[in-house]
């Protein structure tokens, strides 16, 4: 399922192929992917006009075109594919550029929502989701003040939208992994350091790949990434790795550097 780093990813792709292009027509090629945003209404109200900049908020993008703000959100499948001849199979809408090109949103199992918001603030506030890890203005005394309202397991509060938006299963395993965390401990039982390690570790790996996405390297060995299978030997201490189910997700961590 993608995540921070993979939408990000995303986010540049569109900023590169679909910024300051006029739209020439618009293809909802499957109307179930659309949001709240009648098929009819989606096409009229983007045709014609030019996307002018793109941000990103944890997993969702937002682009603005002159006011009307596309949403997308990719869910486990979705992707993006700029395009001259033909479209990928499973393109749900395409948007057309005067200067010939395309842009689809392409999802296989239709998980995701293409939309159209009027303010993109106003979504985060409704949907009640939490701080971008990676913005500027997110400090570690926020990420403290934020732990410190929770209770319970942090790969539970972790994998919470509301409490950072963006990070999933994948990301938070590999968070707990290099900080020698537990993925069932609980938030009272860690300590100020070892959460001011988490926030540090957490920007380190997002950063961290969202560059390899860009330069399409792998990840480094030492990852937990390259390691999820039961048995597998742990590159950082020589332990085993284990599966549990933790939060409803299956977890994968080292059985003897993770307490």
């Amino acid at each position: 399922m993608p995540e921070l780093p993979e939408v990000e990813t995303y986010t540049r792709y569109f900023a590169r192929h679909a910024l300051a292009q006029t739209i020439k027509r618009v293809d909802v090629r499957d109307p179930r992917i659309l949001g709240d945003t009648r098929p009819d209404a989606f096409v009229r109200r983007l045709k014609g006009r030019r996307f002018t900049s793109v941000r990103r908020h944890g997993k969702h993008l937002f682009a603005d075109a002159k006011g009307t703000w596309l949403h997308l959100h990719f869910g486990m499948t979705g992707d993006l594919l700029y395009y001259r001849d033909e479209p990928p199979r499973f393109a749900r809408v395409v948007f057309e550029f005067t200067n010939g090109a395309k842009l689809a949103y392409d999802d296989m199992r239709l998980f995701g929502v293409v939309d159209l918001l009027d303010d993109p603030d106003a979504y985060i506030a409704d949907h009640r989701l939490g701080r971008d890890p990676l913005d500027p203005s997110f400090k570690v005394r926020d990420f403290l003040a934020l732990l410190e309202k929770r209770r319970g397991a942090i790969k539970a509060q972790l994998m919470s939208q509301e409490l950072v938006a963006g990070l999933g299963n994948l990301y938070v395993d590999e968070l707990l992994y290099q900080t020698s965390i537990h993925p069932t401990r609980s938030i009272d039982r860690i300590t100020e350091a070892q959460q001011r390690a988490m926030f540090t570790t957490m920007r380190k790996i997002l950063r961290d790949v969202i560059g390899r996405h860009e330069r399409d390297a792998d990840h480094p060995a030492r990852y937990l990434i390259n390691h999820r299978e039961t048995g597998e030997r742990c590159p950082m201490c020589g332990g085993t790795i284990r599966k549990a189910v933790v939060a409803g997700r299956t977890t994968y961590f080292c059985g003897t550097h993770q307490k």
